[in-house]
């Protein structure tokens, strides 16, 4: 008995699915990733998978989904983005605070580069044939030079945030408490990219902003209940991450 899903089948079939299981098993899947990723290629693994995650994030921000218990909807790449607090702690827990550091940066030039080498790649004139791809990359790119700029601001602000937080409340706790030490950074973190991200892209930077009450329900208090979750279930996995420590 032969079985096979098609991609299309696949997405029609995931459509069906609360999205409540979907940012489950997409959480999951982060961390279970990350763990891998370290386990195999140690900090170097860690560094790949936040420049990936920024990427994918910045993409996904630009679709919104509904959830059960929120009225508004909100806007994807929440999920993946929070993984990136995740990795941050790792990094600053096991691998010192200079290599989280690094790893922001890295990945802040990574994101850089995409957006430079996607919009001389539109730039070209797509031959006979080739125009709905064409078309598909201007969807997602041509927003990118106001997305890309709130996105990095905002991501350095947070990021950087979360690691000086959770190094000090280290040295605090005496290295004790690694829960309460990512809980705390992580949401003071999140919630400082979500604001600053948000306002920038959707009201400054945006050529038709978008109401105050729209971005502060939809893109930074829909998002931030979202890392909540996001902080909670991401706290087992730090504790894992003392296993895969090479």
């Amino acid at each position: 008995m032969h079985f096979s899903l098609s991609p299309h089948e696949l997405t029609v079939w995931l459509q069906q699915q609360p999205s409540e299981v979907l940012t489950l098993a997409l959480l999951l899947s982060c961390g279970t990733i990350i763990l891998l990723m370290m386990r195999l290629y140690g900090e170097i693994g860690l560094v790949v998978y936040n420049v990936l995650a920024l990427i994918v994030a910045n993409l996904q921000v630009q679709k919104a989904t509904m959830f059960r218990f929120f009225d508004e909807p909100v806007a994807l790449g929440t999920v993946v983005f929070s993984s990136i607090f995740i990795v941050s702690g790792i990094l600053t827990e096991y691998y010192g605070k200079a290599q989280a550091h690094k790893t922001v940066w890295l990945s802040f030039t990574a994101m850089v580069l995409m957006t430079l080498f996607m919009l001389l790649t539109i730039g070209f004139k797509p031959a006979s044939g080739f125009h709905e791809a064409h078309q598909a990359m201007c969807t997602l790119f041509i927003p990118a030079p106001a997305l890309i700029v709130a996105s990095l601001m905002a991501y350095v602000v947070g990021q950087f945030n979360d690691i000086w937080i959770f190094a000090t409340l280290s040295r605090l706790t005496a290295g004790r408490l690694l829960w309460l030490r990512t809980f705390i950074a992580t949401l003071v973190g999140a919630f400082i990219d979500s604001f600053v991200f948000s306002v920038l892209a959707w009201m400054v930077f945006a050529p038709h902003p978008l109401p105050w009450r729209t971005v502060f329900f939809t893109y930074i208090l829909g998002a931030f209940v979202v890392r909540i979750f996001v902080a909670l279930v991401g706290i087992p996995f730090l504790y894992l991450a003392r296993l895969m420590v090479r």
